[in-house]
């Protein structure tokens, strides 16, 4: 595929859908929270639906899609305190950069992988991190532990999915040494195609929304929060909308709260008029300069819209912090596309996981990856 390069100019509750899970290996003593998974059953029959939307030029123009594997979706979001205890197992084995978690002059503390292409995963001495690192552990804030994840890369989202699957005693779905992943052909978890994610979302009927197709507001989602302190990060504990936010399928938080991460490089013209067979994206093929870095970076999908409402924060630092996932009110719409540079986290983004299950009727898909 023709690369392209353009310069960006733009610049909570009581009933927490989380249930306990114990470590199955390698010897972990104590309980870890794990998603509480959806099955999402197409195989033998295959599902058609159309994704897309006229009224978004990057969504355009609507189109079959078809999907043949069975998956299990999170029900919730990530939370801090599943996320702190993959990166406290990641630790005891040796997966994390020590060196890179301790603050050097103007540089901070960030949890970061140790493979041939380490990536940040999660920046947890951020101003807008809700875990933190004391006595060697990792801990989410107290009062924090089920709300979403904030401030996680793309590549931690991964990692995450990766750990699970080998907690599990399951094939790691992705490789991070290059960052490709085998979409489908193993069983195992990582993130949710955009073909996946649009479709657990609009399930049967099409609908606008998650919850249906009555206009958003805050019953609904946590959206069209003003932040009023640079530092505070309005999102809410995972499924306090719930159910009446709920999508059909009973997954809550699709809309608002943080935006989600999905498995798929960015493009604009992703979507085409032709049917497609389990789609998987394209390859890194979209590149923005980000004059700060002085650097090209391709871009990762993200889908869902967040709970910030404000186009003109932190407008002034430019790329790579104006994305229209901040800023776009329509992001909670079912098939608006958003997407944000690569490597980078914010307190606005987060994600889910999916886990899918192979036979040997199932073909191995892969997608390209680089940092």
């Amino acid at each position: 595929m023709k690369k392209t390069f353009i310069l960006v100019s733009l610049s909570l509750f009581a009933g927490v859908c989380l249930f306990l899970l114990p470590v199955i290996s390698h010897g972990q003593s104590a309980e870890m929270q794990k998603p509480e998974m959806i099955p999402v059953s197409v195989a033998g029959k295959g599902i058609t639906f159309q994704v897309g939307s006229d009224a978004f030029p990057n969504a355009s123009p609507v189109h079959k899609v078809i999907l043949t594997n069975d998956f299990s979706i999170g029900k919730t979001e990530v939370t801090n305190q599943q996320y702190a205890d993959v990166l406290n197992y990641a630790l005891s084995k040796g997966y994390l950069d020590k060196e890179a978690m301790v603050a050097k002059g103007n540089k901070r503390g960030e949890a970061r992988g140790v493979s041939k292409s380490p990536q940040k995963y999660q920046d947890f001495t951020d101003e807008h991190s809700q875990i933190t690192f004391v006595d060697g552990q990792f801990k989410p804030l107290p009062g924090k532990e089920n709300f979403p994840v904030v401030e996680v890369t793309w590549n931690g989202a991964a990692f995450y999915a990766n750990m699970l699957s080998e907690i599990e005693g399951l094939t790691p779905l992705y490789n991070l040494d290059d960052w490709s992943c085998q979409v489908y052909g193993k069983t195992g978890y990582r993130l949710p195609t955009e073909a996946e994610w649009e479709y657990v979302a609009q399930f049967d009927d099409g609908r606008k929304y998650p919850w249906g197709d009555a206009q958003p507001d805050q019953s609904y989602a946590n959206i069209k929060r003003e932040i009023k302190d640079p530092v505070e990060v309005a999102t809410a504990a995972v499924c306090s909308l719930s159910p009446k936010g709920d999508s059909k399928l009973g997954v809550c938080d699709m809309a608002g709260n943080v935006a989600e991460f999905c498995n798929d490089w960015y493009n604009d013209s992703y979507f085409s008029p032709d049917e497609k067979i389990d789609p998987v994206g394209p390859g890194p093929s979209l590149y923005y300069y980000l004059p700060f870095f002085k650097e090209f970076r391709s871009a990762r999908v993200v889908r869902g819209g967040s709970f910030l409402l404000d186009p003109n924060y932190r407008k002034e630092y430019g790329v790579p912090f104006m994305i229209d996932s901040v800023m776009h009110e329509q992001a909670v719409e079912n098939s608006y596309r958003s997407y944000d540079i690569s490597g980078f986290s914010r307190q606005v983004e987060g994600f889910r996981v999916v886990k899918t299950v192979a036979t040997e009727k199932t073909g191995a898909i892969f997608i390209p990856g680089q940092r």
